[in-house]
């Protein structure tokens, strides 16, 4: 048995012994936070006026919020994002938040949709902490990267915006595709 092979073993049998003989002994408490840092130059107070931008973020519907799952055109290798040659996606930056206690995952949808919206982006590639086991559909954190998406991933992700775009627009001006 290799190395690798023998710590997966480890780690494995050590959370399913834990798992197995107290499941509260997993259980965390998140610490409230909220944060944001754009990719790039360190730039602290661009950062902080987004997330001051973020309160007043209404439209919120626009972004796309994908649980982790990248869009086409992102990979990660070397634990690092990248856009792959051919796409124009634009990795603006990464956020956390929690308000220190259990939320359902659309309030903390909501909030990560309004960061991307000041940020500049139009989605979100997110993942939940500590969901309890009794109901996947709250979690006490969200972790997220947000970004602005290449248009025709974006237009593949959500066809119904495409074609509300297409409907009203013809080649020929003056002339109205219905």
């Amino acid at each position: 048995m290799n190395l690798r092979t023998l710590c997966l073993f480890l780690a494995w049998g050590t959370c399913a012994s834990l798992g197995c003989a107290n499941p509260m002994y997993l259980q965390g408490q998140a610490l409230a936070q909220n944060e944001y840092r754009g990719y790039g130059e360190y730039q602290p107070e661009r950062d902080r006026e987004v997330l001051t931008r973020a309160e007043g973020a209404k439209d919120t519907a626009s972004v796309i919020f994908l649980q982790e799952t990248l869009p086409e055109g992102i990979e990660m290798t070397s634990h690092m994002l990248s856009t792959k040659d051919g796409y124009s996606h634009q990795l603006l930056g990464k956020m956390a938040f929690s308000r220190g206690r259990l939320d359902s995952k659309r309030d903390l949808i909501t909030h990560v949709q309004q960061v991307a919206l000041a940020a500049g982006g139009d989605a979100a590639v997110g993942f939940f902490l500590l969901t309890p086991v009794e109901d996947f559909t709250q979690a006490q954190a969200v972790e997220a990267v947000i970004l602005k998406l290449d248009p025709r991933v974006r237009a593949r992700l959500r066809p119904e915006e495409a074609k509300a775009t297409v409907r009203g627009a013809t080649r020929v001006p003056g002339v109205e595709q219905l």
